[in-house]
């Protein structure tokens, strides 16, 4: 463990820069104080940081912000500069340009070495079967105590590696790179290969050499005499909310939850906000200048539309459905919707929601959670009683279908007519709900899963359940006779000729109760006549489009228990000769 931590430790150490070397005490922390999460992988970070009593202040910067939506807020005017260091960990010499084969070749060593190596698993395997005894002397796995890391250490010769050079085909010449990294031969043959990349300590001739560089990204504070924070916009956190409603006799519970994946980083004890919406973010998913690992061509070419990084363009994981949402809007925006205390229909102390009614964004407040990267939280957010309706929908399948032209594009006899049961019920809750899957359950076993859009506190809304196979619908559609039929001037002395039909919008309710339905008649033409008997109508619409208009009717219809509800209706319209 004695070479292990020395590497872990020499690790830390910078080369000099701004004059003087910065060790890993210097570093400031910047704990994540809060989040605010949006669907579309992209999260709203708030960073608290009490820098030092005395000189600069050195952080981390390692973070990725969106260009536009990094700020330090501070009662002062604050002076940030980004650069980027190399830590050269190096017990020999910092300006040694030998390899690790060279410097090491011939003596027997003992190297650690991260896992990510290919075939590792089989070469470990084979190392220690019977057949390899003899020619292993230890490939043992090491923990550090500090920071929990698994090692694999090994102990063999360390085998030298001829040197790079060039050969000539074709008249081309070809590079012929060696091995970049350590081959430890074993005493009776057979060796494994350790990329430079893969190692993490080396102890040969007698004393530890410690051989891994590390690169970082760092930001210099000055000026910062108090405490501030720092606000960006970022990848790497998303939520996904989903309800759930349990039906009972015109009374129902309506519950909330959440999902939230975390792939940034570890955060403890951070205020967490959930956040519904779509604002418009130009710059969203587009790395600021601070991001050192962006080019400056690199960002002229994001700025011009472009996704040209150094490094691998993030966002691939997310659902094409939420990055069509992008829903994220600047950092200021976070005092702009005021949040109220504990409402009474959330559950115990977990939520926190708003009482201003409708808004355009809603931020819900989850209280302060702790997450590792990697891992996902699922947490219930709000739980409330309501009352609901239920009826039947059906959305009559047109017979006749007419192209903006006047051309008849299709006539047919059987049309398919489907009819929906669907559950009408009010936004309970005094915040918006989102769009998500509700999960609907009756009797205590569910009934279907169904998308549940965007609701208004109060705002009532209708959400399709499942067929209504217990309703039979029946259209049915004759033309009239018509001698002297009306004509419409369509120029270049062509003309269409009026049609009128007549049709029956008939609906059987096998059921033993009586149903509520809405029956909505849309027809390529104008309607002259809609008789429903006691139905009513809930509505009407007519929009241009070429020579005859899209009209609309909905008809609200009671159909009573093994009974019949019949609307008539006549429309014409018009066809090109």
């Amino acid at each position: 463990m004695r070479n292990l931590s020395l590497f872990l430790f020499a690790s830390l150490l910078s080369a000099a820069v701004f004059g003087e070397a910065i060790n890993a005490s210097e570093i400031t922390k910047a704990p994540i104080a809060g989040l605010s999460i949006f669907k579309n992988g992209t999260v709203l970070v708030e960073r608290s940081v009490e820098p030092p009593s005395e000189g600069p202040c050195y952080l981390s910067g390692d973070i990725k912000p969106y260009h536009g939506t990094f700020w330090a807020l501070s009662d002062k005017s604050l002076k940030m500069t980004a650069f980027q260091e190399t830590v050269i960990s190096n017990s020999v010499s910092s300006v040694d340009t030998r390899s690790l084969a060279e410097r090491h070749g011939g003596y027997e060593a003992v190297v650690w070495f991260v896992s990510e190596i290919t075939n590792l698993k089989e070469e470990l395997d084979f190392m220690q079967k019977e057949g390899a005894a003899g020619r292993v002397l230890t490939v043992l796995p090491v923990t550090d105590e500090k920071t929990a890391k698994t090692f694999y250490k090994v102990e063999g010769v360390v085998e030298k590696l001829p040197k790079a050079s060039s050969a000539v085909r074709n008249g081309i010449m070809l590079p012929n790179p060696v091995f970049d990294g350590v081959v430890v031969k074993f005493p009776v043959g057979g060796v494994v290969r350790i990329p430079n990349a893969n190692l993490k300590a080396v102890s040969a001739a007698g004393e530890n050499q410690i051989e891994t560089s590390v690169t970082r990204n760092l930001w210099k504070v000055e000026g910062a005499e108090k405490p501030f924070k720092i606000e960006y916009a970022t990848q790497g956190m998303t939520w996904a909310p989903y309800y759930r409603m349990e039906l009972n006799e015109g009374k129902a519970k309506l519950t909330m939850a959440a999902d939230i994946k975390n792939e940034m980083e570890d955060f403890s004890e951070a205020e967490v906000s959930l956040v519904s919406g779509f604002p418009k973010i130009d710059m969203e998913g587009k790395d600021s200048l601070l991001n050192l690992r962006i080019s400056l061509n690199g960002f002229l070419n994001v700025l011009d539309g472009g996704t040209v990084y150094n490094a691998p363009v993030r966002r691939s994981y997310l659902s094409n459905n939420y990055m069509a949402q992008a829903p994220m809007m600047a950092a200021k925006a976070l005092g702009d919707v005021a949040m109220a205390d504990e409402e009474s229909a959330t559950l115990g102390a977990v939520a926190q929601v708003e009482e201003k009614g409708a808004v355009n964004m809603h931020f819900q407040k989850i209280g302060k959670q702790s997450l590792k990267k990697g891992e996902t939280l699922r947490t219930d957010i709000a739980s409330a009683e309501l009352e609901y309706t239920s009826k039947v929908s059906w959305n009559v399948t047109a017979m006749r279908d007419i192209d903006q032209n006047g051309y008849t594009k299709n006539v047919t006899t059987n049309a398919e007519q489907t009819v929906w049961d669907v559950l009408c019920f009010k936004n309970p809750f005094s915040f918006p709900m989102t769009t998500a899957p509700m999960e609907v359950i009756l009797n205590g076993t569910i009934y279907c899963q169904t998308p549940q859009t965007w609701l208004n506190p109060g705002q009532e809304g209708t959400t399709t359940l499942t067929k209504a196979l217990s309703l039979e619908p029946k259209l049915e559609e004759n033309e009239q006779r018509v001698e002297n039929p009306k004509t419409l001037d369509i120029g270049s002395s062509r003309r269409a000729y009026q049609r009128i039909v007549d049709g029956k919008a008939t609906l059987k309710n096998h059921r033993k109760e009586s149903v509520e339905a809405q029956i909505v008649l849309t027809v390529n033409g104008v309607f002259e006549k809609v008789e429903a008997g006691e139905g009513k109508e809930a509505g009407s619409s007519s929009m241009p489009v070429g020579i005859n208009p899209l009209s609309t009717k909905k008809i609200d219809i009671e159909v009573p228990p093994n009974g019949t509800a019949e609307i008539n209706y006549t429309y014409s319209f018009y066809l090109r000769d």
